[in-house]
């Protein structure tokens, strides 16, 4: 597929401004919004580091990806968004993304997170990423350009996710997007999650898309 039908850019040129908070549909609402030809994020009301937003701009970076189009440039970063990007190396992973501020771009080896959701073939682009802050781990899952033939279960990835995570952790909050839907999972220390689903298509080719906050279950202190 190919930006060339026009169905999904809105304009020639648009500058995002993306603001601090913690919404999902929020994130979905802004980053999942019809594509320009040319864009410029800019991140200056986002100080902290939030793997949210994070992971919603590599997933519009994929599909830009796909689609052919320029790359997103990314202004406005603050000194912390700066500091993590450089330490993690994150933008050596040769994500569909660039940055107007410099960063440093520190040669080492890259981090590699024992994944055991994703990897059946599904997808040409799979990208797994975490961070680990304190007792919480935050971490989000991309995949694109779809390869296999017939739909790819939401509930399959959130299976294959919770067995990944409930060793160590328990889940604060996931969000799994494709295409057409999404689920929003919210904490459960002792019972089965709290589960909203929502129908919601986009003009994107297919795509999958996991964000999610964890705690540590060593770490944490009965209230």
């Amino acid at each position: 597929m190919n930006r060339l039908d026009g169905s999904f850019v809105s304009s020639q040129a648009g500058v995002f401004y993306p603001y601090q908070h913690q919404d999902f549909y929020a994130m979905d609402s802004l980053f999942l919004s019809p594509l320009k030809e040319e864009e410029i994020w800019d991140f200056q009301s986002i100080t902290q580091v939030q793997l949210g937003f994070l992971g919603f701009l590599t997933l519009r970076g994929y599909l830009r990806e796909q689609l052919q189009m320029p790359k997103i440039k990314v202004r406005g970063l603050s000194k912390h968004w700066r500091s993590y990007l450089a330490k993690e190396n994150f933008l050596g992973n040769e994500i569909p993304w660039e940055t107007l501020d410099f960063i440093p771009n520190l040669v080492g080896e890259k981090t590699e997170f024992d994944s055991s959701f994703g990897k059946k073939g599904h997808w040409d682009v799979e990208f797994h990423f975490e961070r680990k802050e304190g007792d919480t781990t935050s971490l989000f899952f991309v995949a694109t350009n779809k390869q296999s033939e017939g739909d790819v279960a939401i509930s399959d990835l959130m299976k294959e996710f919770l067995l990944y995570s409930q060793t160590n952790h328990y889940l604060e909050r996931a969000y799994i997007r494709k295409e057409n839907s999404s689920y929003l999972y919210l904490n459960a220390k002792e019972t089965n999650p709290r589960v909203f689903y929502r129908e919601n298509n986009t003009e994107f080719p297919a795509f999958l898309f996991l964000v999610a906050e964890l705690k540590n279950k060593s770490i944490i202190h009965p209230n």
